[in-house]
């Protein structure tokens, strides 16, 4: 399975992949130290490729340091991405408040075209919307496993259809080999 779960008493907590964790640092902070580092060695001119790695530094110090900043509190190691307690009165964690369950509607993963964050997109009965940055570290069948395996099985009724229709079990067993429990399906 590929999400990456810690149990602490009732709890879940889930967190990045390690894969993602070094992919995010390596494209991040690395683009971010090459840009310097091009900028640093085109003030040398010491090369006739000076100005050029100059005007490369300058075009993407801007770009990586605001990707830097957006995405500098995924970095933090071992950060738990979506805190949940599993059974009938279970709820997921948010920053607003907890979300019972029974009250979710739907859930999944958004990207920001402001920040480029990714995001767990949790929406309500209420039409309510609570998010969850996810930072590049959990991806969409993370989302799907994480929302079948735990919140599914306590959805009403027509949260359970809606969702049926949204997820394909079957390639979510080709990419995961997660196989939900009460199946008829499979």
């Amino acid at each position: 399975m590929l999400l990456n779960t810690k149990h602490s008493g009732d709890e879940i907590h889930i967190k990045g992949s390690k894969i993602h964790y070094v992919a995010l640092i390596l494209f991040v902070v690395g683009g971010l130290l090459s840009s310097i580092y091009l900028i640093l060695e085109g003030l040398t001119f010491s090369s006739t490729f000076s100005l050029l790695w100059l005007v490369g530094g300058m075009i993407f110090l801007p770009i990586f340091s605001y990707l830097f900043i957006w995405f500098s509190p995924g970095l933090i190691p071992a950060k738990t991405i979506v805190s949940l307690v599993p059974g009938p009165s279970g709820y997921i964690q948010t920053k607003k408040g907890n979300v019972s369950f029974k009250n979710i509607q739907g859930a999944e993963l958004r990207r920001n075209g402001f920040t480029l964050v990714n995001s767990l997109v949790i929406t309500t009965h209420d039409h309510k919307q609570y998010r969850v940055p996810a930072y590049g570290l959990i991806g969409e069948n993370d989302v799907n496993v994480l929302v079948d395996q735990y919140i599914y099985p306590h959805m009403i009724e027509s949260a359970k259809e809606a969702w049926n229709t949204k997820i394909d079990l079957d390639k979510l067993y080709e990419d995961t080999k997660y196989k939900r429990k009460d199946n008829i399906y499979m």
